[in-house]
Formats: C-alpha cells, sequence, structure tokens
C-alpha cells in the first residue's frame, strides 16, 4: 500500500505490522482437525477504505464449522462450490486499529474497535471495510466485544424481527445453552418478555437460570410438551421436536423462530427449512422461513449499549490460544457449548 502524504501534525495511518503474522487457514473442506493448521502467512495490507486490526479476540460460531466443513452439500453454493470461499476462519473480533486505507475517516491508528467481518478473525491480524468495525468502549473487554456478533446478532434478529417480540410476551427458548441461545434468553427479558422458559440439558441448567430464565426445562429428565403451557414465541434454536409439536406449544397467534436443525451431511437441515412455513401457512400462527441474520452495526451498537450499562454479560465458556483453532472448531461442531468460545491470538 502506498501511504498518503501526511502533514506534521496529521495522525499516522500505519504503524508498520510485520510482514508475516501467525492465522488459522484451510484449503479444502473436512474435519476441522484434518483440514486446519496454523500457518505463518502475509500480513494484510489494507486498500482504500479498509482497516487494519491486531486481533485480540475472535469469537468461535456454527458458522465457522460450516465454512471449514462444507456442510450441509446444499449451502456449497454460498460456502464455495469446490474449495472454500473463507479460507481464514473467524466471522467476528475485536482489538486495535494499526494501519487504514486511503480515505478512511471514522477510525485512527490506537482505535479499540470491533466486528463482524467476512472471515480472517483467526489471525494475529484482521482486515476489513473501515464501516464494519465499531468504537469499542473504555473499559469493555475484547473478549466480550467479540461476542456481540453472528451469534447475538441471530437472537436479537430472531426474537425481536423475526419473531416480533413484545411487552408482555411469554417466550420459549429451545436450545438455550449455546452461543445463540445464551443471548437469546437474557434478550428476551430485555425485549419485554413476561416470561421466559429455556430448554437446555442438566449441566447447563444453572447457567440458564442465572441468565434470566423464569423456568428451565432439563430435556434429560422432562418434555416441555408435559407443561401444558403455551408461548406467544418459540425461539427454536434445538429443531429437534416435531413441527406439529412446535404449533401445539403456541398460542393461537404465536410465531415460531427456526434458526437451526439436526443436520446430515447431504439434505438436513432443508427439508425442515422447507416444511416450516407450509406447516404453518393456513393457521394463525406464523413461522417465518428460516433466515440467517444479517450483519448489523445498528443492532451490534445496542447490544453493547446494552454490555456498558450493566443489563447484559456474554457467558464466554473458554478461551483458546490461536493453536487450539483446529481443536475448537472441531469442539464447536458437537453443539454442546455453554455460552460463546473466544480465541485470543
Amino acid at each position: 500500500m502506498t501511504e498518503p502524504t501526511q502533514s506534521p501534525t496529521a495522525p499516522p495511518t500505519h504503524l508498520a505490522p510485520p510482514a508475516t503474522m501467525r492465522s488459522a487457514f484451510h484449503e479444502r473442506y473436512g474435519a476441522p482437525e484434518e483440514v486446519v493448521s496454523v500457518r505463518t502467512v502475509p500480513t494484510p495490507q489494507p486498500a482504500a477504505g479498509e482497516v487494519l486490526v491486531r486481533v485480540r479476540a475472535a469469537s468461535v460460531n456454527a458458522l465457522d464449522w460450516h465454512y471449514v466443513t462444507g456442510l450441509p452439500m446444499f449451502a456449497r453454493p454460498s460456502l464455495g462450490l469446490r474449495r472454500p470461499n473463507r479460507q481464514v476462519p473467524g466471522a467476528d473480533a475485536s482489538g486495535e486499529v494499526v494501519a487504514v486505507g486511503d480515505g478512511v475517516t471514522r477510525h485512527r491508528i490506537g482505535d479499540r474497535v470491533f466486528g463482524e467481518i467476512d472471515g480472517g478473525g483467526f489471525a494475529e491480524y484482521a482486515l476489513a471495510p473501515e464501516d464494519w468495525w465499531l468504537p469499542l468502549p473504555d473499559g469493555v473487554p475484547h473478549e466480550q466485544a467479540t461476542t456481540l456478533g453472528v451469534a447475538a446478532e441471530t437472537a436479537l434478529q430472531g426474537l425481536r424481527d423475526w419473531g416480533g417480540l413484545r411487552e408482555g410476551h411469554r417466550v420459549l427458548v429451545a436450545g438455550a445453552s449455546g452461543g445463540v441461545g445464551s443471548f437469546a434468553v437474557p434478550l428476551a427479558r430485555l425485549l419485554g418478555a413476561s416470561h421466559v422458559t429455556a430448554v437446555c440439558s442438566t449441566r447447563n441448567v444453572e447457567a440458564a437460570r442465572a441468565r434470566g430464565a423464569d423456568r428451565v426445562v432439563d430435556y434429560t429428565r422432562e418434555d416441555v410438551r408435559d407443561l401444558g403451557e403455551r408461548f406467544d414465541v418459540f425461539f427454536d434454536n434445538a429443531g429437534t421436536l416435531s413441527l406439529r409439536d412446535c404449533r401445539r406449544l403456541l398460542v393461537e397467534d404465536g410465531t415460531y423462530v427456526s434458526v437451526t436443525s439436526p443436520k446430515t451431511t447431504w439434505v438436513k437441515p432443508l427439508p425442515r427449512m422447507l416444511a416450516v412455513p407450509l406447516v404453518f401457512a393456513f393457521t394463525r400462527q406464523k413461522a417465518p422461513a428460516f433466515r440467517v441474520a444479517s450483519r448489523s452495526t445498528s443492532d451490534q451498537a445496542w447490544l453493547m449499549d446494552q454490555v456498558v450499562a450493566g443489563r447484559l454479560e456474554p457467558l464466554i465458556e473458554q478461551r483458546w490460544s490461536l493453536e487450539d483453532a483446529p481443536d475448537v472448531l472441531r469442539r464447536q461442531g458437537e453443539f454442546h457449548a455453554q455460552g460463546k468460545s473466544v480465541i485470543v491470538p
């Protein structure tokens, strides 16, 4: 990159990051422990409008596992038909600005920032357009900031936008313990739910209760279908109940929101994704078609405001080094996390 001419009083646009960096990398699809390695690669340089950040923490998401494994196969057109579009995992990152491209005005060298990016977070340095990075308030750790991307946006948009959650609604959250679920429970309360029922496994019961659930159903010992309760919003982060049972758990004009489903190599969860709008088509109940959360800096800023105000605290289960990337991605694919895992390069 050719650096712009600086006046004597102008802030620097480059702190000369090293020529190379450590990065997780995969050139083909497969099991993370078989295809992901940590290697030394050239440090990217910002083009016009881009910002280079020294990564201090990167969030681990199910999305990363999908990009590494290329599963399910029907998703390959978006993941990359023959080779992965994203060869460096990591859709969320937080760190300090070390270099900016021409025309960048939102960030300066040394600024603390966080944001959702198009891969590249599992590395010592990450590059993204300037408007994808948000200012990180003083006092908020990088490890907390990096969790406010894919998973938190999925929970927020799923409840607020797709589920239409309103003040006084009763909410059911299935799969309440993972990255998305651990945000869904407290966000349901912040959005005005009068009662939140969480469904999770035994090891996650206390965590779900601490997150704000009024009632926690341990699915290994109890069946939520036996409660005899109906809900205004069913936020389904598990996809294990039949759609007929999901309908029975809703009030007459309730809303079913599906954000995941059991997966197989080829087609699952496609049949369920296609069936959801059909099963609910001729009822007063609503069920938006399966969708993926959109990158929204305004949503991330709102989430950060809740963290700063003490109303929302990300649940971080484990912290990993960059060298652990293959193993943490393998564990992510088991879909039994308690809260978020973060990589600290």
